[in-house]
């Protein structure tokens, strides 16, 4: 009676253990980190926000076969690179990218960063390219894939 019932537990385990196995782990619509290149552009970038001041936005992009994204956050001057956390999940056809400052009381001082994004093999030709910065909205805007001739 005691060996019939420990088989029954063990099958249930190695059931339960193969479904999580062979369950899947997202649709293709929400894909995490997948085909992503951030990077802190090192060094204080205080003329980037100076000479976007003329188009009131330090977000520039180019959509062809890549989203490619170059954008600016204001955080403390030290340390000067490789300071903040990096992320993006895709959800139908917003791009949510979240910036984490690793270093937010260092220092006393502001500086202005530049964050380069590259994202491949995205299927839509508009996403809703959706930045935080800890947790406060930094960027919403459309980008739209440019034709190629």
């Amino acid at each position: 009676m005691i060996f019939s019932m420990l088989k029954k537990i063990l099958v249930v385990i190695l059931v339960t253990f193969l479904l999580n196995l062979f369950a899947c782990s997202g649709s293709v619509t929400d894909i995490e980190n997948e085909n992503s290149i951030f990077y802190q552009i090192p060094g204080c970038q205080n003329n980037v926000l100076a000479k976007s001041a003329i188009d009131d936005s330090c977000f520039n992009y180019t959509f062809n076969q890549i989203l490619i994204v170059d954008f600016c956050v204001s955080a403390n001057c030290c340390p000067d690179s490789n300071r903040f956390d990096l992320s993006d999940k895709i959800s139908n056809d917003t791009l949510f990218v979240a910036v984490t400052d690793t270093a937010v009381q260092l220092c006393h001082c502001i500086c202005d960063y530049k964050i380069h994004f590259e994202k491949y093999n995205l299927p839509l030709n508009s996403y809703l390219f959706y930045c935080s910065y800890n947790d406060e909205i930094l960027y919403a805007f459309r980008v739209i894939r440019k034709p190629y001739y």
